[in-house]
């Protein structure tokens, strides 16, 4: 009988979102991971394979723990002004903001399984905005897209020249 599981799981899957989250996929590597999660390499590949099963159950976790919350709080809004302001305030955002972004320019193209859940995404985006804003939801998914990619590309503090 193989000895107990020594970490939560969970909070391993948190800290690598927020390291996937701030350095991509390609820039993290699995050292990395094992400094963010203070899990053994070990252990880290045998709970979940390697470090792109690590990165698909991080995006599973912030779809489903994340980006559906938000995308349903968006759908119960019925001012189509303040659905689409709660959805560039809100979409892609927490402790892990803008990991689905980062896989849908990173890894999406590459990787069916990641593209898989990015569509997830962006379809939960775009089926929330279509209550408040009909036809033109998926037009307004992809702005609100953009303009998450623009607040993640400012500078989170002003800098000195």
């Amino acid at each position: 009988m193989g000895r107990p599981r020594a970490f939560d799981t969970e909070q391993a899957v948190s800290a690598a979102a927020a390291v996937f989250a701030t350095h991509g996929y390609e820039g993290t590597s699995v050292d990395d991971l094992v400094t963010a999660t203070g899990i053994h390499r070990g252990s880290l590949y045998k709970v979940f394979g390697s470090k792109r099963g690590l990165h698909l159950t991080v995006l599973r976790n912030h779809l489903d723990q994340e980006i559906h919350p938000t995308t349903a709080a968006i759908a119960a809004l019925t001012d189509p002004a303040q659905a689409l302001a709660a959805a560039i305030a809100s979409y892609d955002s927490g402790p892990a903001a803008g990991l689905l972004l980062l896989a849908a320019a990173e890894r999406a193209a590459h990787d069916p399984e990641v593209a898989a859940l990015v569509t997830e995404g962006i379809t939960a985006l775009e089926d929330a905005l279509r209550p408040s804003h009909g036809d033109a939801a998926s037009e307004l998914a992809s702005t609100v897209l953009g303009t998450r990619l623009r607040l993640r590309a400012q500078p989170t503090s002003p800098k000195e020249h």
